[in-house]
Protein backbone atom coordinates (compact mmCIF):
# COMPACT_ATOMS: atom_id res chain seq x y z
CA UNK A 1 0.00 0.00 0.00
CA UNK A 2 1.30 3.45 -0.89
CA UNK A 3 0.06 7.03 -0.83
CA UNK A 4 -0.57 9.03 -4.00
CA UNK A 5 -1.21 12.78 -4.00
CA UNK A 6 -3.45 13.96 -6.83
CA UNK A 7 -3.29 17.61 -7.88
CA UNK A 8 -6.54 18.56 -9.65
CA UNK A 9 -8.19 21.67 -11.03
CA UNK A 10 -11.74 23.00 -10.65
CA UNK A 11 -12.95 25.24 -13.47
CA UNK A 12 -16.13 26.18 -15.31
CA UNK A 13 -19.36 24.91 -13.79
CA UNK A 14 -17.41 22.69 -11.40
CA UNK A 15 -16.66 25.73 -9.20
CA UNK A 16 -20.22 25.43 -7.90
CA UNK A 17 -19.71 21.87 -6.64
CA UNK A 18 -19.43 21.95 -2.85
CA UNK A 19 -16.60 20.21 -1.03
CA UNK A 20 -19.01 17.56 0.29
CA UNK A 21 -20.13 16.80 -3.26
CA UNK A 22 -16.51 16.80 -4.49
CA UNK A 23 -15.80 14.14 -1.87
CA UNK A 24 -18.74 12.05 -3.07
CA UNK A 25 -17.79 12.59 -6.70
CA UNK A 26 -14.20 11.46 -6.12
CA UNK A 27 -15.36 8.42 -4.16
CA UNK A 28 -17.49 7.37 -7.13
CA UNK A 29 -14.69 8.21 -9.57
CA UNK A 30 -12.07 5.97 -7.94
CA UNK A 31 -14.56 3.10 -8.06
CA UNK A 32 -15.50 3.74 -11.69
CA UNK A 33 -11.80 3.99 -12.59
CA UNK A 34 -11.26 0.59 -10.94
CA UNK A 35 -8.26 1.79 -8.96
CA UNK A 36 -6.75 -0.76 -6.55
CA UNK A 37 -7.76 1.34 -3.55
CA UNK A 38 -6.86 0.65 0.04
CA UNK A 39 -10.02 0.60 2.16
CA UNK A 40 -10.42 1.66 5.77
CA UNK A 41 -11.10 -1.05 8.31
CA UNK A 42 -14.12 -1.40 10.58
CA UNK A 43 -17.87 -1.84 10.16
CA UNK A 44 -18.15 0.51 7.18
CA UNK A 45 -15.04 0.18 4.96
CA UNK A 46 -14.58 2.98 2.42
CA UNK A 47 -11.76 4.12 0.14
CA UNK A 48 -9.21 6.36 1.86
CA UNK A 49 -9.51 9.95 0.57
CA UNK A 50 -8.23 13.12 2.24
CA UNK A 51 -8.21 16.69 0.92
CA UNK A 52 -5.79 19.53 1.67
CA UNK A 53 -7.47 22.87 2.39
CA UNK A 54 -10.75 22.51 0.44
CA UNK A 55 -11.73 25.42 -1.80
CA UNK A 56 -14.61 27.82 -1.14
CA UNK A 57 -17.71 27.47 -3.28
CA UNK A 58 -17.70 29.58 -6.44
CA UNK A 59 -13.92 29.79 -6.74
CA UNK A 60 -11.73 28.23 -9.42
CA UNK A 61 -8.43 26.52 -8.65
CA UNK A 62 -5.33 25.02 -10.22
CA UNK A 63 -4.11 23.59 -6.92
CA UNK A 64 -6.61 21.23 -5.30
CA UNK A 65 -5.07 18.19 -3.64
CA UNK A 66 -6.46 14.80 -2.74
CA UNK A 67 -4.50 11.94 -1.16
CA UNK A 68 -5.43 8.34 -1.82
CA UNK A 69 -3.86 5.01 -0.90
CA UNK A 70 -3.54 2.26 -3.46
CA UNK A 71 -2.32 -1.31 -3.45
CA UNK A 72 -0.47 -3.19 -6.16
CA UNK A 73 1.92 -1.82 -8.76
CA UNK A 74 -0.27 0.58 -10.79
CA UNK A 75 1.81 3.59 -11.89
CA UNK A 76 0.97 7.19 -10.99
CA UNK A 77 0.47 7.94 -14.67
CA UNK A 78 -2.13 5.20 -15.02
CA UNK A 79 -3.94 6.40 -11.89
CA UNK A 80 -4.16 9.90 -13.41
CA UNK A 81 -5.32 8.65 -16.82
CA UNK A 82 -7.98 6.36 -15.39
CA UNK A 83 -9.45 9.08 -13.21
CA UNK A 84 -9.47 11.70 -15.98
CA UNK A 85 -11.43 9.27 -18.14
CA UNK A 86 -14.32 9.20 -15.64
CA UNK A 87 -14.29 12.67 -14.03
CA UNK A 88 -16.90 15.26 -15.09
CA UNK A 89 -16.20 18.39 -17.11
CA UNK A 90 -14.40 21.04 -15.07
CA UNK A 91 -12.48 18.64 -12.83
CA UNK A 92 -9.13 17.38 -14.13
CA UNK A 93 -6.21 15.57 -12.53
CA UNK A 94 -3.07 17.58 -13.33
CA UNK A 95 -0.49 15.35 -11.68
CA UNK A 96 -0.10 12.27 -9.49
CA UNK A 97 2.93 11.63 -7.29
CA UNK A 98 4.05 10.65 -3.82
CA UNK A 99 3.22 13.33 -1.18
CA UNK A 100 6.07 15.68 -0.31
CA UNK A 101 4.55 17.95 2.35
CA UNK A 102 2.12 17.46 5.20
CA UNK A 103 -1.10 19.47 4.87
CA UNK A 104 -0.35 21.01 8.27
CA UNK A 105 2.63 22.78 6.64
CA UNK A 106 0.36 24.97 4.48
CA UNK A 107 0.56 28.62 5.57
CA UNK A 108 -0.36 30.73 2.53
CA UNK A 109 -2.32 30.63 -0.71
CA UNK A 110 -1.76 32.64 -3.88
CA UNK A 111 -4.88 34.00 -5.61
CA UNK A 112 -5.79 35.91 -8.73
CA UNK A 113 -8.95 37.99 -8.43
CA UNK A 114 -10.68 39.83 -11.27
CA UNK A 115 -13.33 42.42 -10.44
CA UNK A 116 -15.48 43.89 -13.19
CA UNK A 117 -17.01 47.33 -12.50
CA UNK A 118 -19.63 49.30 -14.39
CA UNK A 119 -17.03 51.63 -15.93
CA UNK A 120 -13.33 52.49 -15.87
CA UNK A 121 -13.80 55.44 -13.49
CA UNK A 122 -15.27 53.19 -10.79
CA UNK A 123 -12.51 50.62 -11.35
CA UNK A 124 -9.75 53.21 -11.02
CA UNK A 125 -11.37 54.76 -7.95
CA UNK A 126 -11.58 51.37 -6.24
CA UNK A 127 -8.00 50.52 -7.18
CA UNK A 128 -6.59 53.80 -5.84
CA UNK A 129 -8.44 53.65 -2.53
CA UNK A 130 -7.80 49.91 -2.09
CA UNK A 131 -4.05 50.53 -2.36
CA UNK A 132 -4.30 53.17 0.37
CA UNK A 133 -6.20 50.81 2.67
CA UNK A 134 -3.79 47.94 1.99
CA UNK A 135 -0.82 50.18 2.85
CA UNK A 136 -2.38 51.10 6.20
CA UNK A 137 -2.04 49.35 9.51
CA UNK A 138 -5.67 48.38 10.03
CA UNK A 139 -8.43 46.89 7.88
CA UNK A 140 -11.11 45.53 10.19
CA UNK A 141 -13.62 42.86 9.19
CA UNK A 142 -16.17 40.58 10.82
CA UNK A 143 -15.30 36.90 10.53
CA UNK A 144 -17.09 33.82 11.79
CA UNK A 145 -15.13 31.99 14.47
CA UNK A 146 -15.57 29.66 17.42
CA UNK A 147 -15.79 30.28 21.13
CA UNK A 148 -15.77 26.91 22.80
CA UNK A 149 -18.41 24.92 20.93
CA UNK A 150 -20.32 28.01 19.80
CA UNK A 151 -19.93 29.83 16.51
CA UNK A 152 -19.52 33.57 16.98
CA UNK A 153 -18.65 36.62 14.90
CA UNK A 154 -15.32 38.21 15.75
CA UNK A 155 -13.51 41.29 14.51
CA UNK A 156 -10.11 40.76 12.91
CA UNK A 157 -7.50 42.97 11.26
CA UNK A 158 -7.09 41.67 7.71
CA UNK A 159 -3.67 43.32 7.40
CA UNK A 160 -2.33 40.60 9.70
CA UNK A 161 -3.49 37.95 7.19
CA UNK A 162 -2.06 39.54 4.03
CA UNK A 163 1.44 38.59 2.83
CA UNK A 164 1.32 40.32 -0.56
CA UNK A 165 -1.30 42.40 -2.35
CA UNK A 166 -1.06 44.11 -5.75
CA UNK A 167 -3.73 45.96 -7.76
CA UNK A 168 -3.80 46.83 -11.48
CA UNK A 169 -6.55 48.17 -13.74
CA UNK A 170 -7.48 47.63 -17.38
CA UNK A 171 -10.50 49.69 -18.46
CA UNK A 172 -13.36 48.66 -16.14
CA UNK A 173 -11.45 45.67 -14.68
CA UNK A 174 -9.42 45.50 -11.48
CA UNK A 175 -6.93 42.65 -11.25
CA UNK A 176 -5.69 41.62 -7.83
CA UNK A 177 -2.68 39.40 -7.21
CA UNK A 178 -2.49 38.37 -3.57
CA UNK A 179 -0.93 35.94 -1.14
CA UNK A 180 -3.14 35.41 1.88
CA UNK A 181 -2.99 33.39 5.07
CA UNK A 182 -4.28 29.85 4.53
CA UNK A 183 -4.39 26.78 6.70
CA UNK A 184 -6.03 25.29 9.75
CA UNK A 185 -4.95 28.10 12.11
CA UNK A 186 -5.21 31.32 10.08
CA UNK A 187 -7.17 31.66 6.88
CA UNK A 188 -8.33 34.64 4.85
CA UNK A 189 -10.83 34.07 2.07
CA UNK A 190 -10.27 36.53 -0.82
CA UNK A 191 -14.04 37.06 -0.92
CA UNK A 192 -13.93 38.53 2.59
CA UNK A 193 -11.02 40.76 1.57
CA UNK A 194 -12.93 42.12 -1.45
CA UNK A 195 -16.13 42.62 0.56
CA UNK A 196 -14.24 44.50 3.28
CA UNK A 197 -12.44 46.76 0.80
CA UNK A 198 -15.64 47.57 -1.06
CA UNK A 199 -17.51 48.31 2.16
CA UNK A 200 -14.76 50.67 3.31
CA UNK A 201 -14.56 52.38 -0.09
CA UNK A 202 -18.28 52.45 -0.83
CA UNK A 203 -17.84 50.58 -4.11
CA UNK A 204 -19.52 47.55 -5.63
CA UNK A 205 -18.37 45.34 -8.49
CA UNK A 206 -20.71 43.76 -11.01
CA UNK A 207 -18.90 40.45 -11.51
CA UNK A 208 -15.92 38.68 -9.97
CA UNK A 209 -13.66 35.73 -10.75
CA UNK A 210 -11.37 34.15 -8.16
CA UNK A 211 -8.68 31.58 -8.96
CA UNK A 212 -6.43 29.89 -6.41
CA UNK A 213 -3.04 29.40 -8.05
CA UNK A 214 -0.74 27.91 -5.40
CA UNK A 215 -0.60 26.63 -1.85
CA UNK A 216 2.59 27.64 -0.03
CA UNK A 217 4.20 26.08 3.04
CA UNK A 218 5.73 27.71 6.11
CA UNK A 219 9.15 27.32 4.44
CA UNK A 220 7.90 29.22 1.34
CA UNK A 221 7.87 26.06 -0.76
CA UNK A 222 5.10 25.20 -3.23
CA UNK A 223 2.92 22.57 -1.59
CA UNK A 224 3.26 19.19 -3.28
Amino acid sequence: MRAVRLNFSKTGRAIYISHLDINRMMTRAVRRARLPMWYTEGFNPHPYLTFALPLSLGQSSDCEYMDIRIEGDMTDGEVMDRLNAVLPEGVKILSAAAPVHDAKEIEKAQYFVKLIFADSEKAENFCEKARELADGEELLAEKRGKKGHRKVMKQINLIDYIYDLKFTTAKNIVNIQCVLAAGSTNNLNPTLLVETLEKAIGAEHEMQYIVRRKLITKNNEIFK
